[in-house]
């Protein structure tokens, strides 16, 4: 007979690992291609504006508090602003040196 597994002991599912690896670093990435699409003289007008709109639902989906929503989704419509900074995908590479950082080894 077999017994059945604690959440402790339980292999994460294909979808767990995917969200747990991919997750963090797809806002990023959803911020990047906004800054891409703000590229040169359109973004100086509608950077801000993107910017802050995608960094205030992404900071909700990730679960902030309004308090720092308002703060992280003036950082990303300011990203979102600067010129140049669309060549480079710089949320993505800090998501993921972040995530990097962060993982926990056996």
């Amino acid at each position: 007979m077999t017994t059945p597994q604690t959440l402790e002991t339980a292999k994460p599912s294909t979808a767990q690992r995917l969200h747990h690896a991919v997750g963090p670093i797809a806002g990023a990435m959803i911020l990047d291609a906004s800054d891409l699409m703000t590229f040169g003289p359109l973004g100086i007008y509608t950077g801000l504006l993107v910017g802050s709109g995608v960094g205030f639902w992404l900071t909700g989906l990730y679960g902030f508090k309004m308090p720092a929503r308002i703060f992280w989704s003036c950082v990303a419509g300011i990203y979102c602003t600067v010129p140049f900074t669309e060549m480079f995908p710089i949320a993505t590479v800090i998501s993921a040196t972040h995530r990097f950082a962060h993982t926990k080894g056996k």
